[in-house]
């Protein structure tokens, strides 16, 4: 009788120890383990090629828009494509034409050292009386009316009185024996005040003056410059008194030289302006 109870308690303990040893085995084979941190971090750094090579774009698309905005605006003529910032807000689209000037402001007014109407400017030392050229303005109606047995290009110099870079460019710029000589030979060349009161029939129609707050405007001023009123401002008109285009900002004597000759000489028409410059350039 001992014994058999014997065996069956040695049964028993045989029973539990198997048991509890299947049970560990189970729990050792689990195919759904939590992965560490540290583990699920390398997973999701391993990003397949196309995925960060879009990422890598669009940080490096952002990057490049935020330097362009911030970049000081290179506009052209002609042909050339034109550059534009936040900082320029003034350039437009005049005629989108190829055999046109491209854009609104000239391609000067970034690249010049001196002049120009930002807050960097230096103005230049006026010409002495000996070495000063003379150009002969006439009015808006002289020109028009000379217009009718010589055909020529107008060219506008358009300003207030009291538009300090305008004066400017009249004791440096358009007294430069160069730019006078061209100016007289090439064009008619009107002084034009932005702010006159004096009607003004141009192509049929009558153009007046609207007060605007303390001053105010000529309706014909706003008209050749698109309604961007900023002085000192020249325009080109064709020999048919058609806008060619208005080009704002203070220009030296040199660059406004190229300028004239560019249009003087329907270079506009087929050849782009940073080529014509540098040809320009070189020739002097």
């Amino acid at each position: 009788m001992n014994r058999l109870l014997l065996v069956l308690i040695l049964v028993s303990i045989s029973v539990s120890v198997l048991f509890a040893q299947g049970s560990k085995g189970r729990m050792g084979n689990s195919t759904t383990p939590q992965a560490t941190p540290s583990a699920t971090a390398s997973k999701s750094a391993k990003a397949s090629p196309a995925a960060s090579s879009v990422q890598s774009n669009d940080r490096s698309s952002t990057s490049q828009a935020s330097q362009n905005r911030a970049t000081n605006p290179t506009t052209t003529y002609g042909n050339a494509t034109a550059k534009q910032s936040s900082q320029d807000r003034a350039v437009r689209t005049y005629d989108s034409k190829a055999n046109r000037p491209a854009t609104y402001a000239p391609p000067t007014n970034a690249s010049v050292t001196k002049g120009g109407t930002s807050g960097g400017s230096q103005k230049v030392a006026p010409l002495k009386s000996s070495e000063r050229g003379i150009v002969n303005w006439m009015s808006l109606e002289q020109a028009l009316e000379k217009s009718k047995t010589e055909k020529r290009k107008i060219f506008v110099d358009m300003y207030t009185d009291w538009c300090g870079w305008c004066k400017h460019m009249d004791s440096t710029t358009f007294v430069n024996p160069a730019v006078a000589k061209y100016l007289n030979e090439h064009y008619y060349p009107v002084k034009f005040n932005a702010e006159q009161e004096k009607d003004i029939i141009f192509k049929d129609k009558t153009y007046k003056f609207k007060k605007n707050g303390a001053r105010g405007y000529h309706e014909l001023a706003a008209l050749w410059l698109n309604n961007r009123l900023s002085f000192p401002t020249v325009v080109f008109l064709d020999e048919t008194q058609q806008l060619i285009q208005p080009v704002p900002g203070y220009q030296d004597a040199t660059k406004m030289q190229a300028i004239i000759n560019y249009f003087g000489s329907d270079s506009h028409k087929k050849t782009p302006w940073e080529t014509y410059e540098k040809n320009f350039a070189n020739k002097r």
